[in-house]
């Protein structure tokens, strides 16, 4: 699938913004204006827990042995609470493995007939010929998984032998199915996950490469200190060096060979994250948080008789994004510390803070100044 190296781009060709993709992230100018008209752009929804994978980072340690299923019912309410919020997208992240839950094509069709942009993560596994095809006629926009080129490190990480055959082959099916093929300028369908640590850093520049020459999005993560990789893979987290060697070489690749710039310092390395300005999480039990890593439901600081008060189950999701906990939340920007409350980019970048959350809250630090902390990751 790898193809050749395309040759360096004119050098009086000017730089463009690198593609994105649709309905998965929002740009700096979005992600404001739409904070400051109270407006959300996006909700993520866990549907199950079950997976057919047991990734060693899996921030909800999902696997086979969870039954924990979302009503359909709920999650339909929970999506038109949101569209009168004003939304745009509905990321269907699982939690688990989202092919897997049993309502799953009717939860996509259902998205789609209210006019959002349904968008899917999936390792691909279950993924055919036809399902790609309902997804296309949907329209879906896919973030798959591809954390390395090597079967034997994918199947490590992934937990399971003979993943990485099966990702590559639901993967293919997409293709297939037109997936790469751009939506509109600036704009793709199709995208790949893949969690950069210790044992797949060698390869990311070639995983960037077959991203760029397929029009997929590159949607390289840093293996964050949360869920089962606190257990598998503590000793292979990145260190800021290395974090600052592999994105400044991937700026060097884009600007080289496929005339994108952008800021090297974003969490999500050539696109950003802003998520916590225009976006909330909802996980299978209702709990509502900022992003996946953000766990500010199992803090026992912000519990309230021994419960989290944040559920949909208990309050209306405008209750809950018009609180002080989540005004606080999305105002993180205002509120920075150390290089972060610092940076002349903050307008683009607010760091990791589901990172910065992870980190502080594993130190002892309280959660709502661990929010605020300065991100590790940066090398600025």
């Amino acid at each position: 699938m790898l193809g050749k190296k395309p040759k360096n781009i004119d050098a009086l060709s000017l730089f463009s913004p690198p593609p994105v993709l649709r309905g998965y992230m929002y740009g700096a100018q979005e992600a404001r204006e739409a904070r400051n008209l109270n407006r959300l752009l996006a909700i993520r929804l866990e549907t199950n827990k079950s997976c057919n994978l047991n990734c060693r980072y899996c921030y909800a340690q999902s696997g086979e042995n969870s039954a924990k299923i979302a009503d359909f019912k709920n999650l339909k309410h929970i999506i038109l609470e949101a569209k009168e919020l004003g939304i745009r997208s509905v990321v269907v992240i699982g939690g688990g493995e989202p092919t897997l839950y049993p309502n799953f094509r009717d939860l996509i069709a259902y998205i789609d007939s209210l006019g959002i942009i349904p968008v899917i993560f999936s390792n691909t596994i279950l993924m055919t010929e036809e399902l790609a095809e309902f997804l296309y006629e949907h329209n879906t926009s896919v973030m798959g998984k591809l954390d390395s080129l090597k079967p034997e490190v994918q199947d490590y990480l992934a937990g399971r032998e003979g993943a990485f055959k099966d990702i590559r082959k639901g993967l293919e099916y997409l293709l297939k199915a037109n997936f790469s093929k751009p939506v509109g300028p600036g704009e793709l369908r199709l995208g790949v996950s893949f969690v950069t640590n210790k044992m797949n850093l060698e390869e990311v520049e070639d995983i960037w490469h077959f991203c760029r020459q397929n029009s997929i999005f590159p949607n390289m993560e840093i293996l964050t200190p949360t869920g089962r990789a606190n257990d598998e893979l503590e000793d292979k987290l990145l260190t800021a060096d290395e974090i600052k060697e592999y994105k400044l070489k991937l700026l060097e690749i884009d600007r080289e060979y496929y005339g994108y710039d952008w800021l090297p310092y974003t969490p999500i390395t050539a696109s950003g994250c802003l998520q916590h300005l225009y976006s909330l999480y909802i996980n299978i039990e209702g709990n509502v948080r900022p992003c996946a890593p953000t766990k500010l439901d199992e803090h026992p600081a912000l519990r309230v008789s021994g419960e989290y008060p944040y559920n949909v189950n208990k309050m209306s999701l405008r209750e809950i994004y018009n609180s002080d906990l989540f005004t606080y939340v999305r105002n993180i920007d205002k509120v920075l510390e150390g290089r972060c409350g610092n940076c002349e980019h903050t307008e683009e970048c607010i760091g990791c803070r589901g990172y910065a959350y992870s980190v502080g809250v594993n130190n002892g630090i309280d959660p709502l100044k661990a929010l605020r902390m300065e991100c590790q990751q940066c090398f600025k």
